[in-house]
């Protein structure tokens, strides 16, 4: 039953909360990237950036020049540094106390893997130094590449140890390979310690997931919402809860607002276990405290419900046992807090 009373914006922006399912790449504020694309020698996409402090574009296509063109402007350790510090402040600004970061590494040939983690892990540590947020990475393969392109990386973030390098994705376009022609690349992982996800399912295919499931063997699910086109595996994850990283919210109307909206309303009905993630937050916006707003408004949250979402992502996060101990603590003790301005008087 949808909650009369509905919650406070101010409360569901400075409810503690947790994402899994974020993009490096997708987060740079607009004013960096015009900086990066200047100093770098690269051409934003014409009519991208109107003055607004917003990305524009029609359609999937546009976002996507925007996308490549943002990741040719990141061409040194010290961008990856600025876009990763710049964007957990963002995000702490609205209420982020955890974020895991996906970026991908072969979408900038320019730089190694070396190069490019070192300036992510100098960004984090200091934004973490700095207001407290925790950030881990995740390596994403970029499935367009290929299987053998996938090990390949997955050995590099090997050779390469850091503590807060926990996971191996795979991203990009869906339709570019099957989940199964990265066997190899998540069994390696695996043996390493790494934990594993996959987006699969964003764009109508239940299959894929299924791979994901039995041939990847992953700890996650990103996006997922063709689980609600099959009913065997709608059940199967229910009963497993697997956790899935859905995103809300897209404010973008070419982008299929109303039905991303149906889908995860449709999934939290199902009793998927789901956290609630902003993706792109600067490209495709917005951060994750609006995508909770609407998301609370939509559904009819009650405060159970607000705080069960405000956990959910720590549920789902690949941080240590420690460091996920220490922030369910602070998470608790916030809400708690918050509890009372939930509601207006």
């Amino acid at each position: 039953m949808a909650n009369i009373r509905p919650l406070t914006p101010s409360y569901l922006r400075q409810l503690p909360k947790a994402e899994v399912h974020c993009h490096l790449e997708g987060c740079v504020p607009p004013e960096i990237a015009i900086a990066l694309a200047e100093r770098n020698g690269v051409t934003l996409p014409a009519g991208a950036l109107v003055g607004d402090g917003r990305y524009h574009f029609l359609n999937f296509d546009e976002g996507l020049a925007i996308y490549v063109a943002i990741c040719r402007s990141m061409q040194t350790a010290g961008d990856f540094e600025a876009v990763t510090y710049a964007s957990l402040l963002v995000g702490a600004e609205r209420g982020l106390h955890y974020r895991e970061i996906a970026f991908n590494p072969q979408n900038h040939p320019e730089l190694t893997y070396e190069e490019m983690i070192g300036g992510i892990l100098a960004g984090a540590r200091a934004a973490e130094a700095e207001v407290g947020i925790v950030s881990r990475i995740v390596v994403a393969i970029n499935r367009e590449l290929g299987g053998e392109a996938g090990l390949d990386l997955v050995r590099q973030v090997i050779a390469n140890p850091h503590d807060e390098v926990v996971a191996i994705g795979l991203d990009s376009n869906e339709l570019a390979a099957r989940p199964s022609e990265f066997i190899a690349a998540y069994d390696l992982a695996r043996e390493h310690g790494l934990k594993l996800t996959a987006h699969a399912g964003e764009h109508g295919d239940p299959t894929e997931m299924v791979e994901c499931l039995d041939l990847l063997r992953v700890d996650r699910i990103d996006h997922g919402y063709a689980a609600l086109l099959d009913p065997v595996l709608l059940s199967r994850t229910v009963a497993s809860q697997i956790p899935y990283s859905a995103c809300w919210f897209i404010d973008e109307p070419a982008l299929e607002v109303e039905g991303r909206r149906r889908d995860v309303g449709a999934m939290a009905a199902a009793g998927l276990n789901m956290s609630l993630n902003s993706d792109d937050p600067a490209l495709i916006g917005p951060e994750l405290d609006e995508d909770f707003i609407d998301a609370a408004a939509h559904l009819g949250w009650t405060v159970e419900d607000a705080e069960k979402y405000a956990l959910a992502g720590l549920d789902a996060c690949f941080a240590d046992d420690a460091t996920v101990t220490r922030l369910r603590t602070e998470f608790i003790a916030e809400l708690e807090r918050l509890r009372p301005t939930a509601y207006d008087k």
